[in-house]
């Protein structure tokens, strides 16, 4: 498991889930996969976060790439497609887990009542070939609103290609595009912020940084805060290692 997708994997599942998973909520998304495989003849996924399993519902599309051949509805321990992942272009998976980490980072910072306006999409090489898929995804939060209890990923093949790959966090409602996996990240810090955190992770301390920027050790420190509750980490350094990911620094 490459580093990105073992930090999205701990975030996903250590989650403080304090119910159990809502068996309305779960049926309602069994049913939309279904509905997705029998009219596009894609594959999707719906992973249950808080049991770490995942219900794999298979078209046409399976037999073509040649994958998940026992059935065409099977339920598995654990919430990655690998089978799908090992036919794809590395590259591709990567840049997929870090847009799927910045989703999951955003999706927390919205209003309950439009979290579902809001997925991801992106493009997938297969590997050695000339194809590729369009790959989706939307998170469903637990009965509290706190944590991301389902996560469903559509995925089908592309048929018009090009050749920007680059993934994209979109609101379904408004039709715009809220952030690519390589833009600035403003919604999420500020200049000021980024520049203090990219300091931080040089190692310097808040006079030193205070005495750099002409301002306060207050102040400093106030955007030290404020980052992490933006990013919803407990210390600096993991804040560091999460922008450094997300290439936010």
């Amino acid at each position: 498991m490459q580093p990105v997708q073992y930090d999205l994997h701990n975030r996903l599942l250590k989650q403080n889930f304090v119910s159990e998973t809502q068996q309305q909520q779960l049926q309602q998304c069994q049913i939309m996969a279904q509905n997705f495989v029998e009219l596009e003849n894609g594959i999707a996924i719906l992973s249950d976060l808080k049991n770490n399993k995942s219900y794999i519902y298979s078209g046409k599309i399976a037999d073509e790439l040649n994958i998940f051949q026992s059935q065409n509805n099977q339920e598995i321990e654990g919430i990655w497609e690998d089978e799908l992942f090992n036919i794809l272009n590395p590259e591709d998976v990567l840049q997929k887990h870090i847009l799927e980490l910045q989703f999951f980072q955003m999706i927390r910072t919205v209003e309950p009542d439009r979290r579902k306006d809001f997925c991801i999409t992106s493009r997938l090489r297969l590997a050695g070939s000339q194809k590729s898929l369009i790959h989706k995804m939307f998170y469903f939060s637990d009965a509290y609103h706190q944590n991301v209890e389902l996560a469903l990923c559509f995925y089908h093949f592309d048929f018009l290609p090009s050749l920007d790959s680059t993934g994209m966090i979109i609101n379904t409602a408004e039709g715009s595009i809220i952030r690519q996996a390589e833009v600035d990240n403003s919604n999420f810090l500020s200049a000021r912020e980024k520049e203090i955190l990219k300091m931080i992770q040089l190692g310097k301390k808040s006079k030193e940084i205070a005495d750099a920027l002409f301002i306060s050790i207050n102040t400093v420190n106030r955007h030290r805060q404020n980052i992490l509750e933006k990013m919803r980490v407990s210390n600096t350094t993991e804040a560091c290692t999460l922008a450094a990911k997300l290439r936010w620094i």
